[in-house]
């Protein structure tokens, strides 16, 4: 009767957490023609069905894997995106379409406006769920009490 509880328990839980991935892709690109990103795009559907996304990214001359979190906003329809720096350090106003992604990026007093343009790069798996890694752990540093 324990086991049967402790089974029941644990799929319960399962179920309520459980994600369908829609996406993750891997973009390069650059902001203002000249300072070259990465950016991790993750898009997931949970059983409520609520639809979110995720993403990060770092410059390329980040030596220290430091990656930015960034809080997202979206028409899934329109596939327009609102990322917003974490501690609004800035935040990029992104259109998704055709393998790419591009629109501007605004600092936070909105004095600076960069052109971004990002194309979609094919990446293996494990790519993939390197950048998946990096993701929960900007996560956690980002919402741990």
């Amino acid at each position: 009767m324990k086991n049967l509880f402790l089974f029941l328990t644990f799929s319960i839980t399962s179920l309520t957490y459980s994600q369908t991935i829609l996406f993750q892709e891997y973009y390069e690109g650059t902001l203002d023609n000249k300072t070259k990103i990465f950016f991790y795009f993750k898009m997931a559907e949970d059983g409520c069905p609520s639809t979110y996304v995720h993403a990060i990214y770092k410059y390329a001359t980040n030596k220290n894997n430091d990656w930015i979190l960034l809080e997202t906003t979206f028409s899934e329809e329109k596939q327009q995106y609102t990322l917003v720096e974490h501690y609004n350090t800035g935040l990029f106003l992104l259109k998704r379409d055709k393998g790419k992604l591009f629109g501007l990026w605004i600092s936070p007093d909105g004095k600076k406006q960069l052109k971004v343009d990002l194309t979609k790069v094919k990446v293996p798996k494990s790519k993939i769920e390197t950048l998946e890694r990096q993701l929960e752990i900007e996560q956690y540093k980002a919402h741990d009490c």
